[in-house]
């Protein structure tokens, strides 16, 4: 089980819908850019959470690598 908070906010920018941050008592925090719509941001915090299931930022804490790991680009 996780303990996963979600906030929304103005990331104020288009590039990123959404970011993830582990916190120091171990839950996570999901950031979701309200600029982006409903569907675009359900599946970005789908993708959110595979991060958080797949331990992803227990491998590494390079965003690059997260990021190619999570679209089959490395293995």
């Amino acid at each position: 089980m996780y303990d996963i908070n979600v906030q929304m906010m103005d990331l104020k920018t288009t590039k990123v819908k959404e970011t993830v941050t582990c916190n120091e008592d171990g839950s996570y925090t999901i950031f979701l850019n309200t600029r982006f719509t409903q569907e675009q941001l359900n599946d970005a915090y789908i993708h959110a959470l595979n991060h958080i299931i797949r331990a992803d930022f227990e491998h590494t804490s390079s965003v690059n690598t997260i990021e190619a790991y999570a679209h089959g680009l490395q293995k």
